[in-house]
């Protein structure tokens, strides 16, 4: 079930209603029952995968607990539990992947067709879940959390409905104190719901205004991408870059705010990403969720930075391999992950040669011309490696880089040729202005340290109403629905 499905938008009053008149203790218990329900429409097969996933992690972190209480080494307990939750993401995941380049390379020797007789659905959301309950584990065999002993309590917090599906990847330490604390919160605070709304209203914005309107775009472009030439193709490379962008951060904005109605608060997930300088710093705002995770769970205990020098650049080409795999079971998406990890290396290497160049010429490097061509730089880089995100095959985005640079049309910059993208001249000023819309919030957010929700309620109130009025009206009339209209699924559903 969607967050932009009809169904979702009738079943989340009566969701809300109930929840707010039922009795404290039996909170936790509707909240379960809601996420279950959410979680089946999606596919009722994938309750057991996800069942399993979560029993199997709740003993196995009581179990890790007894080890470390008695001072015993966790070590062969923790492999168990955690090795056998991610199998269940690479049997799903992984699978077809590794099955289909090992028939490749037996077709090269003329051996037998290696295939399954059967295809393999993948869980939704079990990307994210496996992380979170590995993540778990880790924690209590390192003694920062105690285990939860509430089989409910734990439950809940791997399957809380706004989350489910495309994270954030909450911690243990932070949501499970939330949880406990639910039975005895206060019922209604009409503040804490307003700005809720307010928040899941900017992510259906986000989803419906700019993302799913570039998406027919990019889908156009990318997807006869040798009829086009440099102009096209460098437009719908940025385009991507946004769309991915609205779409994800419009996906965390709905979450996020429908969770905060009910009384729960979950991790900022983005902090403007297209103001960052450096590929490090990219990271830092980007899906931050898994970055972080990445980061505690991959490249420090590879070693980090502790190493020394060679070795922390090997830890990052490793940790960025991870993140490309984790997005996808296809060697764009890892080799999308490497040119990540290849950029800040790059940058590591190259910073004192930079710093020394600077001081020679006397740079002012607290200027805005400065930091605005770092950022333009960054910019760049990532638009080139989200072609690879993109495409279907690394193949199809060397071939897409090589189209790029080779058929140059800057004409089409002024013929109307970016008007017969799949957007009309109307829809192009609409999306114009949504992205000015889009700049706007996102300085807010970096120069105040506001979300638009907080920010919104320091206004007066007449101005309060006509934003929220304004932006249910933007998405009502300039949301992208018609005959095509999908409501594209929330791309990182497929991760």
């Amino acid at each position: 079930m969607l967050f932009t499905s009809w169904q979702f938008f009738l079943m989340l009053p009566c969701i809300l209603f109930l929840y707010f008149i039922i009795p404290g203790s039996w909170r936790v218990c509707y909240l379960l029952a809601v996420s279950c329900l959410f979680y089946a429409c999606f596919h009722p097969v994938y309750l057991t995968v996800i069942a399993a996933v979560t029993a199997l992690s709740w003993y196995g972190g009581l179990s890790l607990e007894r080890k470390r209480k008695k001072q015993e080494p966790p070590g062969r307990p923790f492999y168990f539990y955690a090795g056998i939750c991610l199998l269940f993401l690479l049997v799903f995941k992984y699978t077809g992947f590794v099955l289909d380049n090992l028939h490749r390379l037996s077709a090269l020797f003329s051996g037998p067709s290696l295939e399954l007789p059967f295809s393999l659905v993948m869980p939704v959301g079990i990307s994210y879940y496996t992380f979170q309950v590995i993540g778990y584990l880790t924690d209590v065999s390192r003694g920062r959390i105690e285990a939860e002993r509430n089989f409910l309590y734990y439950a809940l917090y791997v399957s809380f409905f706004p989350k489910v599906i495309s994270g954030p990847i909450e911690r243990a330490e932070a949501f499970l104190p939330q949880i406990r604390s639910c039975p005895a919160q206060k019922l209604w605070d009409g503040g804490r719901v307003r700005d809720g709304l307010v928040l899941m209203m900017w992510g259906y914005f986000q989803k419906l205004v700019i993302a799913d309107r570039l998406a027919i775009l990019t889908g156009e472009v990318f997807g006869n991408y040798a009829g086009y030439g440099s102009v096209e193709l460098f437009v719908a490379a940025a385009a991507f870059y946004v769309q991915l962008y609205t779409d994800f951060d419009g996906y965390t904005n709905i979450a996020r705010g429908l969770a905060k109605v009910m009384g729960f608060s979950l991790a900022e997930n983005f902090r403007a990403p297209f103001l960052a300088g450096s590929i490090r710093e990219y990271w830092s705002r980007w899906h931050i969720s898994l970055s972080t995770w990445l980061r505690d769970y991959v490249y420090i205990p590879l070693g980090g930075n502790r190493k020394g020098t060679l070795r922390r650049y090997i830890n990052l080409l490793l940790t960025f391999l991870v993140s490309g795999f984790w997005h996808g079971a296809a060697w764009n998406f890892v080799f999308w992950g490497m040119l990540h990890g290849i950029f800040e290396v790059a940058e590591a290497v190259m910073a004192p040669w930079i710093r020394r160049m600077n001081d020679c010429l006397h740079t002012r490097t607290e200027s805005f011309s400065y930091r605005l061509l770092r950022r333009v730089k960054c910019w760049l880089l990532v638009c080139f490696a989200y072609i690879f995100f993109k495409v279907p095959t690394a193949a199809d985005g060397f071939r897409y880089l090589k189209r790029m640079v080779s058929k140059w049309n800057p004409w089409a910059l002024f013929d109307g040729s970016l008007y017969t993208l799949g957007i009309t001249e109307k829809y192009m000023h609409i999306l114009f202005f949504a992205l000015l819309l889009l700049a706007a919030v996102d300085q807010v957010r970096e120069k105040r340290h506001l979300e638009p929700d907080a920010w919104l309620a320091q206004q007066c109130i007449w101005f309060r109403w006509l934003a929220m009025l304004g932006c249910l009206l933007a998405v009502i009339v300039f949301g992208a629905y018609g005959p095509a209209y999908d409501a594209e699924n929330f791309i990182y559903f497929g991760f």
